[in-house]
C-alpha cells in the first residue's frame, strides 16, 4: 500500500510535475475571474504542459516515427558500405562494430565524429568491440543531418547500384533516410536506440512527469524536422518511407 501511495504522490510532487500543475490551476482560476486574449492563451499553454506531463502523448507520437523502417533481418547480399550518424549513444557504435564484423569488405563511414573527447571515447569502445579503426572514414564537418548526407556523397560519390547501411537512432531514421536518398544514396536502415517497443506495449515505458515530457519534446522536434526539410527540399518526402 505504501509503495503504491508513494508513486502516485511522486507524480505529482515531482518538481516539474508540481510548478506544471500550479500552473495550469493558476490559469484556469484566472479565466473564470477575467478571460483576455493572455488568459486563454496562459491556459491553452498550461493545459498543453498538463497532457505532455501526465498523458502518454510523447511516446504515441514517437511509434510511428521509431517503427516507419523496421529492424531487417541480416542481408545475405553485402553492401558497399555502412555510415554511422554522430550524435548517437553507444548503442549505435555497438551495433557499427557487429555490422563491420559481418561484412568485412564494407566501406565505413563515420559522420559528424569531429574531435571530441566524447567522441573520441566511443570510436576507442568501436574498437574494443572489434571494430578496425583503419577501416573508417572520419568526416567531422557535418552539423545536421542534411549535411551527414551532402558531405558523404561528396566524399563516397555513390552510384545507383550501390547499396549502403544506415545506422542512427530508430527515432531520427525518417529524416536520416529522407536526406540521404535526396543525396544519391540507396539506403537500407539499420535503426538502433529504440524508446518504444510497440504500438501494444505504449504503456511499458510511460512515466508521467519531466521524462514524458522529454518525450514529447524530442518527438515534436523530429515531427518539426521533418516538416523543415520537406519545404527546404533537403528530404525527398515529408514522412520517408519503406
Amino acid at each position: 500500500m505504501t509503495y503504491h501511495v508513494s508513486k502516485i504522490f511522486w507524480i505529482f510532487a515531482a518538481p516539474t510535475s508540481a510548478l506544471i500543475l500550479i500552473s495550469a490551476i493558476a490559469a484556469i482560476w484566472a479565466l473564470l475571474r477575467r478571460p483576455t486574449w493572455a488568459t486563454w492563451l496562459a491556459a491553452a499553454v498550461a493545459c498543453g504542459l498538463v497532457i505532455g506531463t501526465f498523458t502518454p502523448i510523447g511516446l504515441a507520437i514517437t511509434i510511428p516515427l521509431e517503427h516507419r523502417f523496421p529492424l531487417s533481418p541480416p542481408d545475405p547480399q553485402a553492401p558497399d558500405g555502412i555510415i554511422l550518424l554522430g550524435g548517437g549513444s553507444i548503442e549505435g557504435i555497438d551495433a557499427m562494430s557487429a555490422l563491420s564484423r559481418r561484412y568485412p569488405k564494407a566501406r565505413l563511414i563515420f559522420t559528424g565524429y569531429s574531435d571530441t573527447s566524447i567522441n573520441e571515447y566511443l570510436l576507442d569502445i568501436f574498437v574494443r568491440l572489434g571494430g578496425d579503426p583503419a577501416r573508417i572514414y572520419r568526416l567531422p564537418e557535418p552539423r545536421t543531418t542534411s549535411e551527414d548526407a551532402l558531405y558523404s556523397s561528396a566524399l563516397l560519390k555513390p552510384k545507383p547500384s550501390e547499396s549502403w547501411l544506415l545506422v542512427t537512432s530508430a527515432l531520427h531514421m525518417p529524416r536520416a533516410v529522407g536526406c540521404f536518398r535526396t543525396a544519391g544514396f540507396h539506403v537500407k536502415p539499420h535503426p538502433v536506440e529504440f524508446i518504444t517497443a510497440s504500438p501494444t506495449y505504449l504503456f511499458t515505458t510511460y512515466i508521467p512527469g519531466s521524462r514524458a515530457l522529454l518525450h514529447f519534446d524530442t518527438a515534436m522536434k523530429e515531427w518539426v524536422g521533418l516538416v523543415a526539410y520537406r519545404l527546404m527540399g533537403k528530404t525527398n518526402a515529408l514522412f520517408p518511407g519503406p
